[in-house]
């Protein structure tokens, strides 16, 4: 028994000091590996538009656009537009409520997300406010 413990002590004794020297040798990353001559390109993820927003009162409305007054001090240059293509992927809410363009009246004071795609601004959501709000409101 003495024999097989002596001897099972031994090569763990052996195996625990060969151990350090075995690893170190082996590799552990790429680094050493030349880089691919063939590289991939990067995938470029659509550009997104960015998100602007008007707010005013409904002038106009129709199933596919909105016009909208900005009020006094909102005309000149750069004031942002007042006329918006809506198209089916506009959202109009009211309370967090879903709405359809039948509903907007004209007075209904909205706030309009809208992206510019060229010359036409896109309304990507219409918020009504609560200000003169009359859409969703019951029938009298």
């Amino acid at each position: 028994m003495r024999f097989v413990q002596g001897g099972l002590v031994s090569l763990l004794v052996g195996a625990t000091l060969a151990a350090p020297i075995a690893f170190a040798q082996a590799p552990t990353s790429s680094a050493g590996k030349p880089a691919s001559t063939t590289a991939q390109p990067a995938v470029q993820a659509p550009a997104r538009v960015p998100l602007s927003i008007a707010r005013g009162t409904v002038k106009a409305v129709a199933d596919s656009r909105l016009v909208i007054d900005l009020g006094q001090g909102s005309s000149g240059p750069g004031a942002g537009p007042s006329s918006f293509v809506m198209d089916g992927q506009t959202q109009i809410q009211r309370l967090g409520r879903p709405l359809t363009p039948k509903d907007l009246r004209v007075g209904d004071a909205v706030t309009v997300g809208y992206q510019m795609h060229g010359d036409r601004a896109v309304a990507s959501r219409v918020w009504l406010r609560f200000a003169g709000a009359t859409a969703g409101a019951p029938s009298r």
